[in-house]
């Protein structure tokens, strides 16, 4: 059995972070390909936190085009497997590629999925002119991986959402699904078995949404799966519709704003399509494809909702707060009589390669002296702590740190230029006994002008005063446990800068209060003063946000449909943009269902546009 599962994580850190670890995440949803999509995570966001896990191989493709939106849209495809090598699992891919456009400067120096050129310029009827622009940025959303698994080649889609009355999107829409069949017919026509996976942000009947307005099944995009699929005589067997085509309710994905989930009112826009003959020799193709002889089974994994147990509660306090986990439900598939594949390794475009991940190639300089730079790093991340206060200065140590922070800092550039190491060695416990017995070829001249520069700036750096805008941390602080830093404004432990801890820092400030003199003595001597008002004025402070959520509360509006305090939301666009509404708290649920939102609203009392016109006239 080969069992493939597709998820729409809304944010791939955030449902590690709630299942404990990547591992976990993926052991929960139990099974061989794993397709997430809407991983929101940048090249600079991979780590190996949330790609490596023991036990799978990931392919990924983040965004490459935010234009400051920050991290979004995102695939990633994890393979489970017990060996990366010389394997003849089916789980484990013998190719991959990033996008389906054949685009990506890294795809021509891997394994790609079949050979795919599109002439250019190409005119295509309602798009126009296709330039190569237009099918990189396709591919620079991050919104397909492809993997041939031997026996079938898999497309981990997440398809764009978009707004009707937003042209530029909607063409970049149809652009999108265009370009992809056209890739589908491709590889069909190549002999290939095609399964395409994931988020495609479409209904396509009014059975997989729960508020269906006439002539939905008309509407663009859905017309268009329709046509894909076999029912309509197109290539594809809609996996789940196939198995399941009378059941109603089925829905994958909620709207979390609203509380959706609780009474199942949502829409099924995940979908699992399959095209292509079976693993039979035969003739018939009707009779033997591969969804008729291999699928065993298609469901949705509606225990898996908002990636909660079902023990545990889905709210955090009540019908008005936001749902945990993801919008999405899982949805798989069970393949059976799925043959092994040849003895393959893991294609080069895997995830354990990217540099993100795996780290840059490094010199063999580097690599012949690792570990004494090693050391010497260690001991220049010691020195570079922060040791400044601000108003007041150590009356010894300083200067002699930044010499040893100089000294090593000048040590490894002019070992970088071929000269030997410095051997730094510490005579003594204080930092002053540091010292360079192994500078060759450095001249003492530049190095003595560089130490006082670097003595002129720290220098520059003390005489700070405490009129800059303190951090919310020190707030929050035991006063006199603590000393502050010039450069950021936040708290530095003196021990943890220099090992002070002996040492006596004189302020030059005379405004200071007394809890914030430098001096560690103080501190320990009110510990526990400094406990109780802590607690204290936590304990204040939890009681006077409750005062004031009650008062809130209080002022609220009540819903008409069950007298119970509404929920104030704002307009987000539009000519009201930024107007205050309320509406019932409740979640969205079938209006047969008086437990469901009542559909109350209530503009927030405010001056109108009229009046405040006239305001400014006089």
């Amino acid at each position: 059995m080969v069992k493939i599962v597709t998820y729409n994580v809304n944010g791939l850190r955030p449902r590690v972070a709630q299942h404990g670890s990547l591992r976990r995440l993926l052991d929960a949803l139990d099974a061989d390909i794993i397709c997430f999509q809407e991983t929101k995570l940048s090249r600079q966001d991979l780590s190996a936190d949330v790609i490596m896990a023991e036990g799978y191989e990931a392919f990924v493709s983040c965004n490459r085009s935010s234009k400051g939106r920050g991290a979004y849209s995102g695939v990633a495809t994890f393979c489970r497997v017990t060996s990366s090598f010389s394997s003849q699992e089916v789980a484990l891919p013998v190719a991959a590629e990033e996008g389906f456009t054949g685009l990506q400067d890294y795809a021509k120096n891997s394994e790609t999925v079949g050979d795919f050129i599109i002439a250019m310029p190409v005119e295509e009827e309602g798009l126009g002119e296709i330039t190569r622009e237009d099918l990189l940025r396709v591919d620079n959303e991050g919104r397909c991986i492809i993997t041939d698994h031997g026996h079938f080649v898999l497309f981990n889609i997440y398809g764009p959402a978009v707004e009707e009355d937003d042209k530029e999107r909607v063409r970049f829409k149809l652009l999108f699904y265009k370009i992809l069949q056209k890739r589908w017919e491709h590889l069909l026509a190549l002999g290939k078995r095609v399964f395409v996976v994931g988020d495609l942000n479409i209904a396509p009947a009014s059975i997989d949404r729960c508020d269906a307005p006439p002539g939905f099944e008309k509407q663009m995009f859905r017309e268009w799966l329709r046509s894909m699929l076999r029912e309509h005589g197109g290539p594809f067997f809609d996996a789940f519709r196939s198995k399941h085509p009378e059941r109603i309710g089925a829905y994958t994905c909620f709207n979390q704003k609203i509380g959706a989930e609780e009474y199942n009112y949502g829409s099924r826009i995940d979908h699992i399509l399959i095209s292509g003959s079976c693993l039979h020799h035969c003739d018939s193709v009707e009779d033997h494809s591969i969804f008729c002889c291999h699928v065993e089974e298609c469901e949705i994994m509606n225990h898996f909702k908002r990636g909660n147990s079902e023990n545990l509660s889905k709210w955090k306090g009540g019908r008005s707060s936001k749902l945990e986990g993801s919008d999405h439900i899982p949805v798989y598939i069970l393949l059976k009589e799925i043959p092994e594949l040849p003895v393959h390794n893991i294609p080069p475009s895997a995830a354990r390669y990217l540099p993100e991940v795996r780290g840059r190639q490094q010199s063999i300089v580097s690599f012949l002296g690792k570990g004494k730079i090693y050391e010497l790093q260690n001991a220049a991340n010691l020195i570079q702590s922060e040791h400044t206060v601000v108003g007041c200065y150590c009356s010894d140590g300083l200067e002699n740190t930044i010499i040893a922070k100089e000294g090593l800092t000048t040590g490894i550039t002019e070992f970088a230029k071929g000269r030997n190491l410095p051997s730094l060695t510490c005579k003594g416990t204080n930092l002053d006994q540091w010292t360079n017995e192994g500078l060759i070829g450095v001249s003492h001249s530049s190095q003595k002008a560089s130490l006082s520069s670097a003595k002129f700036v720290q220098k520059k750096k003390i005489k700070c005063n405490l009129s800059s805008q303190p951090t919310i941390k020190s707030f929050f602080e035991r006063p006199g446990s603590k000393t502050v830093n010039a450069s950021t404004s936040t708290l530095v432990t003196p021990a943890e800068a220099l090992d002070l801890t002996n040492q006596t820092c004189v302020s030059n400030d005379d405004s200071l209060p007394e809890n914030m003199q430098c001096t560690t003595s103080a501190a320990k001597d009110q510990d526990n003063t400094n406990v109780s008002s802590c607690s204290l004025s936590t304990s204040a402070a939890a009681l006077e946000w409750q005062r004031i959520q009650q008062k809130m509360k209080m002022t609220l509006p009540r819903c008409k449909g069950h007298s119970e305090p509404c929920i104030p939301r704002s307009v987000k666009k539009g000519p009201n943009i930024g107007r205050l509404f309320y509406v019932c708290a409740r979640a969205q649920g079938p209006a047969s269902n008086p437990e469901a939102n009542c559909g109350h609203f209530q503009w927030a009392p405010g001056k109108s546009k009229e009046k405040s016109s006239k305001g400014k006239r006089q």
